[in-house]
């Protein structure tokens, strides 16, 4: 089977999410690593929060009522077998050719699904961010393990995590639920099971081990975005993404989002902690509020750097930093006194030589004021401060 890739290339990875046809080979400058995501019929541009803490030694991890430290037969089926039961498939109701993705209920009662936000992404938008399941689509068609299958829609998504939720509609019965587990606790080397429906065969479980627990968004290319990844060897293919990651005792620690394409067992799952946030987030504004500041980043290296001085001999001074080259009108940036051309050299009281510094430093918080220096032409320093506004993307 062969696949399109339709992402862009990115600086040091190419991500792609996947429709069918033919397979676009495309390279990134140094390493041949591929990555794309595992929905079919869908594409995306990677922008996009995390965490988990590295461990040296293995855990074996024991459920609450069975024990898991004991590798016999059944080790693996038994946390398969309980979180099963609550994974589903999604697809779009009119979609005029066999696409989906996976998800997982959160909450059986108001009959809540996450997912990837590529997954319910509509196909008659190719705008990322901006489409969703539409009257156009004929909605999202669920369809249970047992075979049931709802119609459901989205409630929001988050572009820059790339999660969503889905709610069931016309549901009347209690449906099983995850039990949503710590990410920040995982070990490297823990065993995981990757549940989902990988080029459309619902009801398939893989199983690996945790490869990294905290796998920057850098190291893969992804720029600016909002989440680094739980890295694991478990196969996870097309139709897996929006699916769960779950731990030896049937938790999720993970939403399966991308895999490599030139190479074999490296997949990558965002943290469950990520998730966490997004759903709290959604659920009480209806939307993710982040804050803004409205200026456009550019990281400074030392060819950039020699090319800004070449193009104006007044470039500042300076080894590393992050570029400004625009502020957007209105904005707190502009009020604070931010000028295009300003390189960024501390946020916070911290130095930084990447935009994903500043984005890490700004947080969650909307509202908190920020100490910022910047460097100007002939090597003048300023300091401004700036108030973060609601985030209106």
């Amino acid at each position: 089977m062969r696949w399109r890739v339709l992402s862009r290339l990115y600086t040091r990875g190419v991500y792609a999410w996947t429709r069918r046809a033919e397979e676009v080979r495309e390279r990134r400058p140094r390493e041949d690593l591929r990555v794309h995501a595992t929905t079919r019929e869908v594409a995306f541009a990677c922008l996009g929060l995390g965490a988990g803490l590295l461990g040296s030694s293995w855990r074996y991890l024991q459920a609450e009522e069975e024990e898991t430290n004991t590798f016999d037969a059944y080790f693996l089926s038994r946390p398969a077998t309980k979180v099963s039961g609550s994974v589903v498939n999604i697809a779009f109701s009119n979609a005029s050719r066999a696409q989906g993705g996976s998800g997982f209920i959160i909450d059986g009662k108001e009959g809540l699904i996450v997912t990837n936000q590529h997954v319910v992404e509509s196909p008659s938008s190719r705008v990322w961010g901006r489409g969703r399941a539409s009257k156009r689509d004929g909605g999202l068609t669920i369809t249970l393990q047992d075979g049931r299958k709802f119609q459901g829609h989205v409630i929001n998504g988050d572009p820059e995590t790339d999660l969503a939720i889905v709610k069931l509609e016309d549901l009347n019965e209690v449906l099983p639920q995850v039990t949503l587990g710590d990410s920040r606790s995982i070990q490297l080397g823990e065993w995981v099971l990757a549940l989902g429906s990988p080029l459309l065969l619902k009801n398939t479980v893989t199983a690996g081990i945790v490869s990294c627990v905290e796998r920057k968004r850098g190291e893969l290319g992804i720029p600016l975005s909002r989440t680094d990844y739980i890295q694991t060897d478990a196969a996870i293919n097309v139709g897996n993404s929006g699916g769960p990651l779950v731990n030896l005792r049937g938790e999720v620690i993970g939403i399966n989002t991308i895999k490599a394409l030139s190479a074999n067992n490296i997949a990558f799952a965002i943290p469950v902690e990520t998730a966490k946030f997004v759903i709290k987030q959604i659920l009480r504004h209806g939307r993710v509020v982040r804050p803004f500041i409205g200026i456009k980043m550019l990281d400074l290296t030392g060819s950039t750097i020699s090319a800004l001085r070449e193009r104006d001999p007044r470039f500042p001074k300076v080894e590393s930093g992050v570029f400004v080259p625009s502020v957007t009108p209105g904005s707190p940036a502009e009020t604070a006194g931010f000028l295009h051309g300003d390189v960024i050299v501390e946020f916070d009281h911290r130095k930084v030589s990447k935009g994903q510094q500043i984005l890490d430093l700004l947080g969650e918080e909307v509202g908190k004021r920020h100490q910022v220096v910047v460097v100007r032409e002939h090597g003048e320093k300023k300091v401004l401060y700036v108030t973060s506004e609601e985030s209106m993307s």
